[in-house]
């Protein structure tokens, strides 16, 4: 993804994990593999497999930069965590900060970390370990969470609510972060506005999980929704009834990707999501009594 600049506003794509595939009707419920070759032709072997039909997916963070501040939207997995045998991030080592440097960016230099969500793709960088501790990533950040979100998974994971990966997450890569007093608690909940920098706005996505939210980028020349996980895969802009198994709340996420291409369809923002890979960027348009999502290089 070449950086998209709006105004004063930049926005660069940090890789963590470059090419991750899944089985479709595994990751998400209601797709099959006649269904996904049904979008083959239109996505293409970057996307799907062409002799599997595998989803092709990858895991990034967004480097925003305005002559204000420098703002990172996820932290995507982290190196060297329990994430349990068999979980696609357990025990990784990525070149990820090495890719931020690329970008010419260090740790010291971010001044805000927004988590999406706070499922462990999106959190485990907000960390690393410093003699057997685990210390914030970017010691002069805040970091943003939102309320709703935080306060679930708070009284979730005691619970045993929630994948091992996503329990192991949250105690090693949100909750050092509160003890440090570094997390800022905001209201992402549909009706409130929190604004950063002036020209960016969170916007409520629920239903992946309770609290998510997106980054707003607000602009003259066209908008960038940074939109975390309320959608993962593209097959899903023509097929918004597929919802994760990783879902909170399936009707809730359905809901919400319906209401991002009714919204955003045939317009001049562009989306960006968590796990698009590369060209990663592109809008939403009208496909017949449907939508697809158009790529731009």
């Amino acid at each position: 993804m070449r950086t998209l600049k709006r105004g004063d506003v930049t926005v660069q794509r940090v890789v963590d994990v470059e090419r991750l595939v899944v089985a479709a009707d595994e990751f998400l419920t209601g797709a099959s593999r006649e269904g996904v070759r049904a979008e083959q032709s239109w996505l293409g072997p970057d996307f799907i497999d062409p002799d599997t039909q595998q989803l092709i997916w990858s895991v990034q963070s967004f480097l925003v930069r305005t002559p204000r501040q420098t703002i990172l939207v996820d932290t995507c997995c982290g190196n060297g965590r329990d994430r349990g045998e068999g979980n696609r991030f357990h025990q990784l080592n990525t070149p990820y900060l090495d890719n931020l440097a690329a970008a010419g960016v260090r740790p010291e230099e971010v001044d805000i970390v927004f988590c999406t969500h706070l499922h462990g793709d999106h959190v485990g960088w907000n960390v690393q370990q410093v003699d057997g501790r685990w210390v914030p990533t970017f010691p002069n950040a805040r970091y943003l969470m939102g309320r709703t979100e935080y306060e679930f998974w708070r009284e979730a994971v005691p619970r045993g609510i929630g994948s091992y990966g996503t329990r192991a997450a949250f105690d090693d890569s949100v909750m050092p972060i509160v003890a440090a007093g570094l997390a800022v608690l905001v209201d992402t909940d549909r009706g409130s506005v929190h604004e950063l920098d002036g020209s960016m706005v969170l916007e409520n996505l629920p239903g992946h999980t309770p609290g998510q939210a997106g980054l707003h980028i607000r602009s003259p020349q066209g908008d960038i929704l940074i939109s975390g996980d309320a959608i993962h895969h593209p097959v899903q802009v023509a097929n918004p009834a597929w919802h994760s198994w990783a879902d909170v709340d399936s009707d809730a996420s359905t809901s919400t990707r319906r209401g991002m291409i009714e919204r955003y369809g045939d317009t001049d923002t562009v989306i960006l999501t968590a796990h698009f890979r590369a060209p990663t960027a592109g809008r939403i348009v009208s496909h017949g009594n449907g939508a697809r999502f158009a790529f731009q290089s």
